[in-house]
Parts: C-alpha cells; sequence; structure tokens
C-alpha cells in the first residue's frame, strides 16, 4: 500500500478472493457512503470523460451529499451582522468537509488495498507457468479483477482531484467578493468616523451652548435682583420725599 494510506510501501496486504470483491463501504461501517457512482462510466480511454466527473461532481453538492462553500460563505455574510450563532454553518461547513475527506480516503485505501493484493496475485498466477497453462481461467478472472479496482481507483482519483478544483475555483470567486467586501465596510467605517467627528462636534457645541443659557440665566436672575433693590429704594425715596414735603 502507498504511504498515503498508511502503509511502508513495501508490503502487500493479503487478503482472500472473496475479500477481492467487496465493495465501500463494508457491512459493518454503517456510516460511511461510496463517492462513486451506482454504476461506473464509460472508460473505456483509461478515464472517465472530464466533462462526466465535472457533472457528477456538481452532482454531488447539489445533493450535498459534499459540502458546498458557497453555500456557506453566501449565509456567513448574510448573517455577519447578527449573533455570534448566526455563524454556525460555518462550522458546520467544516465538520461535514473533513467528514467527506475522511471518507474519501477511506474509499481510496479500501480499494489499494485490494488493488494490490489482486494484482500481486494476478502477477503470481501469470509467472507460474504451470498455473498460467492449467487455469486459464484463474488468470482471466484475476487480471477482471485487477481491471475493475484500477478503474475504480482512476474514477476516485478522478473526483478527488475535481473537487479540490471546484474549492479553489470557489475560492478565488470569494477572494473577489472577499476584497469587494472589504471595500464596501471600509467606506461603512470611513462614513461613521465622520458621522462620529460631527456628531462630537455638535455635542461640544451643545455643550457650549448650555452653558451660554445657564450663563444667561444667572445674569437674568442678578438684573432682577439688581432692579428688585432699585425699586426698593425709589420707593424708600419717594417716601422721603412725601414726607419732606408734608413737614
Amino acid at each position: 500500500m502507498s504511504t498515503f494510506c498508511g502503509s511502508d510501501g513495501v508490503s502487500i496486504p493479503a487478503l482472500t478472493p472473496d475479500q477481492w470483491k467487496e465493495i465501500f463501504p463494508p457491512s459493518n461501517a454503517t456510516t460511511k457512503t461510496s463517492i462513486l457512482p451506482s454504476s461506473m462510466p464509460d472508460m473505456s480511454n483509461g478515464m472517465a470523460a472530464e466533462s462526466w466527473v465535472t457533472t457528477y461532481v456538481k452532482q454531488l453538492e447539489d445533493t450535498n451529499r459534499i459540502p458546498k462553500p458557497t453555500q456557506t460563505l453566501d449565509s456567513v455574510q448574510s448573517n455577519m451582522y447578527g449573533a455570534p450563532q448566526d455563524l454556525d454553518p460555518l462550522a458546520t461547513f467544516v465538520q461535514k468537509d473533513n467528514e467527506v475527506q475522511n471518507n474519501l480516503k477511506e474509499e481510496y485505501c479500501f480499494y489499494e488495498k485490494r488493488y494490490l493484493s489482486v494484482l500481486d496475485a494476478f502477477l503470481t498466477s501469470v509467472g507460474d507457468s504451470s498455473l498460467a497453462a492449467s487455469n486459464s481461467n484463474t488468470v482471466d478472472t484475476r487480471l477482471n479483477q485487477v481491471i475493475a479496482i484500477n478503474q475504480k481507483l482512476i474514477l476516485l482519483s478522478q473526483i478527488i482531484n475535481q473537487i479540490s478544483i471546484s474549492r479553489y475555483n470557489s475560492s478565488q470567486k470569494y477572494q473577489t467578493d472577499i476584497n469587494s467586501l472589504n471595500e464596501t465596510l471600509k467606506g461603512k467605517q470611513d462614513k461613521l468616523q465622520q458621522q462620529r467627528n460631527i456628531l462630537v462636534k455638535e455635542t461640544a457645541a451643545l455643550d457650549v451652548n448650555k452653558r451660554m443659557v445657564e450663563y444667561t440665566t444667572e445674569k437674568n436672575m442678578a438684573n432682577n435682583n439688581l432692579l428688585a433693590i432699585y425699586a426698593a429704594l425709589n420707593v424708600v425715596a419717594i417716601a422721603m420725599i412725601f414726607y419732606i414735603a408734608k413737614t
């Protein structure tokens, strides 16, 4: 097996002919699902057509068998001013994406293990002239099994590669959207800063105006007190004039 699947790259898995025929997921893996289609596409040229792979991956995204980053980013952008729990779609996407990646790796390694085992058995049977001569059906059966598993591994590689391409294209698209969003936020920030400056100035003006009103009120009260004193003095003065006049 390959080091990708956790092997030393030298040892050959020892499996039985019945195990070579097994398909993913194994019967004891109830939470696993195969990313491969129910029926294999035309691979007469050694690989599935690029158009078929692109369409198939889009179907996987549309049916949510693999998470779609565009839906997650749209949800986060629409709720960016909301409560913290509104960012849950992002966490859900990361969790689902990790599950899909682990599932893809497990399925690939499942078939690689069987491929290397049956390939070794096939090469052994071909190299054994007595077996090849006496039981050609065994050789043909193993050859067909090798080809079948080989095609599954190739298709899995194509699907994984197309998923990576789809993610890359989405990241490029949303990098542009993120840049645009940042520009919009910068504009809002500048506008809010301008409004703050205006509010600060208006508050200062109000404070000054308030102090002027308080000063005017105090001045009016002082003037009223003076007028009251003048009025009292005038009354006294008039009374003294009448008194002198009478005397």
